[in-house]
């Protein structure tokens, strides 16, 4: 069977080109397998000829997708055959969802990110008579010219595995890849690494102690203190949450990923000694601005430098 992934960027695109997947979630549950060889469905085994929906409606072309359709919601294709329908597919979308040009700058007004409409109603608005045609005629060249590019660089992932002898698997994750982005399917956040150095600097900080001046653990609010120490908590008790909370997001980049504890020892005790916001403030003070928090050997010039001197 076809990997996940793949069935769930067909109908994901089916949806887009405007098919009800009511029509087709369970319609082949009780087909067997289709197996390797060749299909009776010409979208699985055969490449789209772009110009032939030249004569078809958007609906009636969507309507020929149907039974294959049927056949990946119900996990009887294999990764060739759903890659081949993946890939005539986008085909399709590419033809009735052609992509807009932007990006045009327009160079009499300087004006940027324009697109081919936009440019236009510019042109009427603020052009002279007799600059208008020169203009629309180099701008129109160079319209042309990025969609020329734009086509001549895009390669089916198939053309890439007669290059490049890449696994079939391989081809119809890169071809996922390209048209919703790497790891659209997935819900992977930052790595387990760098959250398990996250939770281990937050109990260092909680036990660091100073009978003369306020600690971590004297602001620290309650539920986050479970959090941190037992886990739980949702999306505001995961501890690279907890750690942009009190010290700020550029402690977060910095924390260090898959250190030891001694490591993260080390940084724990850095950043309680030797972080200040604007102000010249510690994370430990309730006052401490944690969107200007800085290391002080940041501030070697300038109005902040007497921090250097705490």
């Amino acid at each position: 069977m076809a990997k996940k992934t793949i069935i769930d960027a067909i109908t994901k695109l089916y949806s887009k080109l405007g098919g009800n997947l009511s029509d087709v979630l369970g319609t082949r549950s009780n087909v067997n397998f289709m197996g390797t060889g060749k299909s009776s469905e010409p979208f699985l085994d055969m490449d789209l000829n772009i110009e032939a929906l030249g004569a078809l409606s958007q609906s009636k072309a969507v309507n020929e997708l149907k039974s294959a359709v049927g056949f990946a919601t119900a996990d009887k294709l294999n990764d060739i055959q759903a890659g081949k329908l993946l890939t005539n597919m986008m085909k399709m979308d590419e033809f009735y969802n052609p992509p807009v040009v932007t990006n045009i700058t327009d160079l009499a007004t300087g004006t940027k990110d324009l697109d081919a409409q936009g440019l236009e109603s510019l042109r009427t608005k603020v052009l002279p008579d007799e600059k208008k045609s020169a203009l629309m005629s180099r701008l129109d060249e160079i319209v042309k010219k990025k969609q020329t590019e734009a086509a001549a660089a895009k390669t089916t992932p198939f053309d890439e595995a007669v290059e490049y002898n890449a696994r079939p698997e391989d081809v119809i994750q890169n071809l996922v890849d390209q048209k919703f982005g790497v790891g659209y399917f997935d819900n992977v956040g930052e790595s387990t690494a760098k959250r398990g150095s996250a939770r281990e600097f937050l109990v260092n900080a909680l036990k660091k102690e100073n009978p003369n001046e306020t600690t971590f653990a004297d602001i620290v609010d309650a539920v986050d203190v479970r959090a941190i120490t037992e886990g739980g908590g949702g999306a505001a008790g995961d501890p690279l949450a907890l750690v942009d909370k009190y010290f700020g997001p550029r402690i977060v980049e910095m924390l260090p990923s898959g250190a030891s504890s001694e490591e993260i020892a080390i940084f724990t005790e850095r950043v309680l000694t030797k972080v200040r916001d604007a102000s010249g403030l510690r994370p430990s003070d309730p006052k401490f601005d944690r969107m200007t928090a800085r290391f002080v050997e940041d501030f070697a010039r300038g109005g902040l430098a007497k921090i250097l001197e705490v």
